[in-house]
């Protein structure tokens, strides 16, 4: 079964997309679904923040292949793709070069379907590949949106944030031939105070249907995970941040208990596997 494929994008920096993208694929990978990240931000938090728990605060220092290198077509996507330490979580790495990629090779930016066709041997090998794209409309986020079928819009009830959500949505709806938007998500959401109520209201008048009913609450729990280098997860497993996230992703994605079961079970080895095997293999 193919990929579902999802463009994360924001038009403005700040409201939490790239945190959001990591705690998603950390949601999708602990319900027992195969999923890639996929860093397309020259700032390469994500790919920060995952290979620091790999290879440690030196990861520079380790020669591996990056997305940069996939879409100069130095190397294939499916030899980058990179383990993170976590069971069913891979990780195509970002580099501060992909702003540079126009330079070194011009035809990228005539090329928008370039990234589908290099993603296009690994759509098989996963259930969920997320593209975490730069806060920016750029060429590389039409390589993103042509790769990709759906695109999820993470936005804080502010009004900078909302200024970029008005000109993101209509932009995306004339792009009648690439991925088209899926959900809006309310991220960052403090709902004690009423400039937060009144303009997440707004966004919810101005896309109706599209906007996701699960609000990700701002909370401490996420900067302390980052700062730690871990997932909201395992960080704070019973906090607000953590059961608005696997909320969410459970709208998102239409996930369900008896989903999640079942794919836990294709997973697992079956009894007579774990019979045949001896006390060391198991």
């Amino acid at each position: 079964m193919a990929a579902k494929m999802y463009c994360l994008l924001s038009k403005k920096g700040g409201v939490g997309k790239t945190t959001f993208a990591l705690n998603c694929a950390h949601a999708l990978a602990f319900s027992g679904f195969r999923t890639l990240l996929v860093d397309l931000d020259a700032q390469s938090n994500l790919t920060k923040h995952l290979l620091t728990k790999t290879l440690g605060d030196d990861f520079r220092k380790t020669k591996f292949n990056d997305m940069a290198k996939v879409l100069l077509r130095r190397c294939e996507a499916a030899e980058s793709v990179l383990e993170t330490g976590y069971p069913r979580l891979s990780l195509l790495a970002g580099s501060p070069e992909l702003d540079d990629l126009p330079l070194l090779d011009p035809k990228l930016t005539r090329e928008p379907a370039r990234l589908q066709s290099i993603l296009a041997p690994l759509v098989s090998e996963y259930d969920y590949i997320l593209v975490d794209c730069a806060p920016a409309l750029n060429w590389l986020t039409r390589m993103a949106l042509m790769a990709t079928s759906e695109v999820i819009i993470p936005t804080q009830p502010e009004a900078y944030a909302l200024q970029g959500l008005e000109d993101l949505v209509p932009w995306l709806d004339r792009m009648t031939a690439t991925a088209q938007l899926f959900k809006v998500v309310i991220n960052m959401y403090r709902g004690n105070t009423q400039l937060h109520k009144l303009l997440s209201e707004r966004i919810e008048s101005n896309y109706p249907g599209r906007v996701a009913r699960q609000k990700v609450r701002l909370t401490i729990d996420f900067a302390e995970a980052a700062r730690l280098g871990l997932s909201v997860f395992e960080h704070a497993p019973a906090s607000s941040s953590a059961l608005d996230m696997y909320a969410l992703c459970f709208e998102l994605f239409g996930l369900s208990a008896e989903s999640v079961q079942g794919r836990m079970r294709e997973r697992s080895p079956s009894p007579q596997t774990v019979a045949a095997s001896t006390p060391e293999e198991i």
